[in-house]
């Protein structure tokens, strides 16, 4: 994302049938959780995933994955969203 502008969450209508897929970073994802709860986590930890997955959800992407970030076997790149 451009420096300066704000962070947003996805949303399925930014997606086609014939590429149904976004992605975010987990630092963006971080940084739109903070904004949106008020929260001040500094990493991409268990409770902004869930709050992300819940989220993403009610906004109405079919499912959502937390991809590891490679070489890591824990460390998390960040989310990819499915359209239904």
């Amino acid at each position: 994302m451009t420096a300066g502008r704000k962070k947003q969450f996805p949303v399925p209508a930014e997606v086609s049938d014939a590429d149904p897929v976004a992605w975010r970073s987990s630092e963006d994802l971080v940084a739109i959780a903070n904004d949106a709860n008020k929260w001040d986590y500094s990493s991409f930890a268990e409770a902004v995933r869930d709050w992300v997955k819940g989220h993403a959800l009610s906004k109405g992407w079919g499912a959502v994955h937390f991809p590891l970030a490679y070489p890591s076997k824990t460390l998390r790149a960040g989310a990819v969203f499915i359209k239904k």
